[in-house]
């Protein structure tokens, strides 16, 4: 989860970064809850997963010192740009929506499905910002990003989802939202401490950036087939689509004004949309014909 860089700084500025993305999280949230029967809730979710993603930032970072964030973020809160933990509970309702439309809501694999998008979206999101001079980590790995700090972000939002079950199963009372606020962050520090001494603790390289991009762009193929071959995209709604699509622009946007000589890291960051435009593609065409 989350970072400073030395080298380089965004071509535009971090403020106009910032509101942008502020716009972007509005957008969700309003249209997210146009059709909302309970919209208390969704708020107080959001709010708590705000909470509780600060709590985990801020003490990864106190307790590991693994990265840090650049200074030139606009605002904070301690440690952690205040924009993060605003986008935290979008990116794990987000992908909570998409898991939970692409197995159908219910499926005991939704927290799982939706963590492997969560891990997705942190493959891509954080080689760019470090290429942007967001952040930075302390230990080699994928595009200076280690594995482990991917998988902080996928550990993170598991957590969080497994929760958001328990909700429906409960119906959601207060207390047990509370609880929000300290599993997700006691159990991903658990997860990161037994991952980093059984494994990345012991094998600490840099991936050449050749292999990374070949292997990400055969998971996409791989992924276009699957979703082609289990017509996915039917299930998919379009509104859900259509709000991820505004991050991912955006992101690729930030990624094409700050990659420099950097044509790895592009070809790496177009091998993520292929997938996604097929769902886009899929939901369109079959919708269209019944």
């Amino acid at each position: 989860m989350g970072h400073h860089r030395t080298a380089g700084s965004p071509i535009v500025s971090t403020l106009t970064l910032e509101l942008v993305a502020l716009s972007i999280i509005a957008i969700y949230v309003v249209v997210h809850t146009l059709e909302q029967p309970e919209k208390g809730e969704f708020f107080i979710r959001l709010v708590l997963v705000s909470a509780a993603s600060w709590i985990a930032e801020e003490s990864c970072i106190l307790s590991y010192q693994f990265y840090g964030y650049s200074p030139i973020w606009t605002l904070f809160l301690a440690d952690v740009p205040l924009l993060v933990i605003v986008i935290w509970p979008i990116i794990v309702h987000s992908a909570w929506d998409l898991a939970s439309q692409m197995l159908r809501p219910g499926h005991r694999l939704v927290p799982l499905f939706a963590a492997a998008i969560v891990l997705t979206d942190a493959l891509l999101i954080e080689p760019v910002g470090v290429q942007i001079g967001l952040w930075s980590w302390k230990e080699p790995g994928i595009f200076e990003v280690p594995p482990i700090g991917v998988l902080g972000w996928a550990f993170f939002a598991f957590l969080c989802m497994l929760h958001f079950g328990k909700e429906k199963q409960r119906n959601g009372t207060r207390r047990i939202n509370l609880l929000i606020t300290v599993i997700p962050v006691l159990g991903t520090h658990l997860l990161l401490l037994i991952t980093w001494w059984v494994a990345f603790r012991w094998v600490k390289i840099t991936v050449d950036p050749r292999l990374t991009v070949g292997v990400a762009w055969v998971v996409s193929i791989f992924l276009v087939y699957a979703i082609l071959k289990n017509r996915t995209g039917i299930r998919v709604e379009r509104k859900t689509l259509w709000l991820r699509l505004l991050g991912a622009l955006f992101l690729f946007t930030w990624l094409a004004l700050n990659a420099n000589d950097s044509k790895l890291l592009i070809l790496y960051g177009v091998a993520f949309a292929p997938p996604y435009l097929t769902l886009m593609t899929q939901q369109y065409m079959l919708r269209r014909k019944q």
